[in-house]
C-alpha cells in the first residue's frame, strides 16, 4: 500500500465563543497513518500557529481540537507532515478533486468551511500522487528536496463546502483579471448569497486593494452584523479608515540622523510614502522613477521611505541609500515591523500611499502605473 497524506486547508466560521474550540475530523480511505500530522494556521502578519492532530485507530481518522482564535485569525489553515525515514522529502501537500453541477472538475488545495457545527468532517478517497522537484512554489528550486502532492477525491462534500469551493475557483480563475465592475458584481453576488460567510469576508479582505473606497463600503454593508464585527471584519474596517479618516501618523527613526520623526514632515505639502527594503529587487527598480518625481515635484510632494528592514539588515539599507545617492528622507520601523505592517496594511513591497495636505486624505498609489504617475506629476498646492 502506498503511503500518502491528505493536507486540507479550511476556513471556519467565527460563530465560536471566546475560549471554545471546534473539532476537525479528517477521514481518508486507504491512508497509512503518519507518526504526526500538523495543522498550521497561516497568519497575515504574526507568527503562524500550529496544532498536532491525534490519531484515532477505531475511527480511522485524525482529530484536531482547534481553538476559536486559531480559526478566526488564520488566513488559511493547512495540514502537513514529513517522513522521518525519508529526509529528502520536504513535505506532503495534496490536491482535492470535486465535480460541480456543471460537470466541471475542480482541483483545489484550499477549502472554506463556515457551518455552525461542533465537528467539521472531511472525507476523501485517494486517487494518485505526484512528485514535485525543483519547485519555486514549494521553495525547493536548486535543492535536493522533493515534495509529494497526493490527489484525492472528496466524498459527499456538504452544500456549503461545494458553494465556497466554487466561489473561490470562479474568482481566481474567471474574475481576478477582469475589469473592476465585473469583479465587483461577482463579490456582490457571492456576499448577498452568504452574508455571514467567513470565507467571503477573508476573500474580500484579501482583495481589498482592488476596489474603490465606495465599492468596499458597499460590499461591507452586505455582510451580516456578526460578520462585520468579526476579526477580519474589523481588519477591513481598519483598512477603510486609512482612506476615510485623516492619516494616522507615526514617529519612526530617521536612518541617517537616528532621531525620531513623523512620517509627514510638512503638512502643507503632499507626502508620497513608499515602503521598501534592502532585499526587495522590485523596490530597487522603483528608484529611477522616484528620483524623477522627486526632481520634478519636490516643491509640492515630499517623498519619504519607510524601510521594513530589521535592525540587523539596516546596514545594507544604508549602503543602498549611499550607493543610489537618495536625497529624500528614510525612516526605519526598527523592531516594530509587524506593528507598522498591520497599521498601514502593507501586504507586499514596494507599497505606496499618497497623503494629502493636512493629512486630510490617503490614497494607495503605484508610480509604476502610468495613470498614478501622471496624477502625481499633475499635483498642485492650493493657492
Amino acid at each position: 500500500m502506498k503511503t500518502f497524506l491528505s493536507t486540507i486547508v479550511l476556513f471556519c466560521s467565527s460563530l465560536l465563543l471566546h475560549g471554545q474550540e471546534r473539532v476537525l475530523k479528517v477521514s481518508l480511505e486507504g491512508v497509512v497513518p503518519y507518526d504526526t500530522l500538523k495543522c498550521t494556521a497561516v497568519m497575515e502578519y504574526a507568527d503562524n500557529l500550529e496544532c498536532l492532530g491525534k490519531w484515532n485507530t477505531h475511527a480511522n481518522s485524525w482529530y484536531f481540537h482547534l481553538p476559536d482564535t486559531f480559526l478566526e485569525q488564520a488566513q488559511y489553515i493547512r495540514l502537513s507532515t514529513t517522513q522521518k525515514d525519508k529526509p529528502e522529502i520536504k513535505g506532503i501537500y495534496p490536491f482535492f478533486r470535486i465535480m460541480t453541477a456543471r460537470d466541471t472538475t475542480l482541483y483545489m488545495n484550499s477549502f472554506s468551511f463556515f457551518e455552525n457545527v461542533d465537528t467539521l468532517s472531511l472525507h476523501a478517497e485517494y486517487l494518485y500522487q505526484d512528485t514535485v522537484r525543483n519547485s519555486m512554489y514549494y521553495r525547493t528550486f536548486g535543492t535536493d528536496k522533493i515534495v509529494i502532492t497526493p490527489h484525492f477525491n472528496l466524498i459527499s462534500p456538504s452544500s456549503e463546502l461545494m458553494r465556497t469551493i466554487i466561489n473561490a475557483n470562479d474568482f481566481y480563475v474567471k474574475y481576478r483579471d477582469l475589469p473592476l465592475e465585473q469583479r465587483f458584481a461577482f463579490f456582490h453576488r457571492i456576499i448577498s448569497d452568504a452574508p455571514d460567510s467567513h470565507s467571503n469576508m477573508v476573500l474580500l479582505y484579501d482583495q481589498r486593494d482592488n476596489f474603490t473606497l465606495e465599492q468596499l463600503l458597499s460590499l461591507r454593508a452586505l455582510f451580516s452584523e456578526a460578520r462585520r464585527r468579526s476579526y477580519y471584519g474589523k481588519k477591513l474596517d481598519a483598512y477603510i479608515r486609512l482612506y476615510s479618516d485623516r492619516f494616522s501618523d507615526t514617529r519612526l527613526i530617521n536612518c541617517l540622523t537616528k532621531q525620531e520623526e513623523t512620517i509627514v514632515a510638512d503638512e502643507n505639502k503632499y507626502t508620497l510614502l513608499v515602503f521598501s527594503a534592502s532585499w526587495c529587487a522590485p523596490c530597487h527598480k522603483l528608484i529611477p522613477l522616484l528620483k524623477e518625481l522627486n526632481e520634478k515635484k519636490k516643491s509640492v510632494v515630499d517623498v519619504v521611505y519607510v524601510t521594513l528592514d530589521t535592525p540587523e539588515q539596516l546596514p545594507a539599507w544604508n549602503q543602498l541609500l549611499a550607493k543610489e545617492n537618495i536625497s529624500w528622507r528614510s525612516l526605519s520601523v526598527g523592531g516594530r515591523l509587524n506593528e507598522i505592517r498591520e497599521k498601514y496594511k502593507v501586504r507586499a513591497i514596494p507599497y505606496s500611499y499618497l497623503i494629502y495636505p493636512q493629512k486630510s486624505k490617503t490614497e494607495k498609489v503605484d508610480i509604476r502605473d502610468a495613470d498614478d504617475k501622471l496624477k502625481i506629476e499633475n499635483l498642485k498646492l492650493a493657492e
